[in-house]
């Protein structure tokens, strides 16, 4: 995520306080996410080559699930150099969050499946 400021050292609500560490981790986490994604589109695209009638393939859920790898990837190395979501105020947000799109997930699924 590219957070452009005029000041140095601005307080954003996801970063907190936004410095050269702070920039070099989140570019570093989402070079990660570059690499794992042009890879994982390589493979795919070769599987996809070989005319396996796989329905998870012809589906396209196996783009679906690199794209949520990725940013799985790059948040989780933001998390851990911590970066995102590192003071006690903020997981709490991170925990309504998740809990918010579980349930979004949830209401689409059922929408989704939902015999007409």
């Amino acid at each position: 995520m590219i957070i452009k400021n005029n000041k140095q050292g601005k307080d954003i609500p996801m970063y907190g306080v936004v410095d050269e560490r702070t920039k070099a981790v989140v570019y570093q986490g989402d070079a990660y996410t570059g690499r794992f994604m042009l890879f994982a589109v390589l493979i795919d695209v070769f599987i996809r080559g070989l005319n396996l009638n796989i329905p998870f393939l012809d589906s396209n859920w196996d783009l679906m699930l690199i794209v949520i790898i990725g940013s799985i990837i790059s948040t989780v190395y933001q998390i851990k150099n911590r970066v995102i979501f590192n003071s006690q105020s903020k997981t709490k947000s991170l925990l309504f969050l998740m809990v918010f799109i579980s349930l979004c997930a949830l209401i689409s699924f059922m929408i989704a499946n939902v015999k007409y």
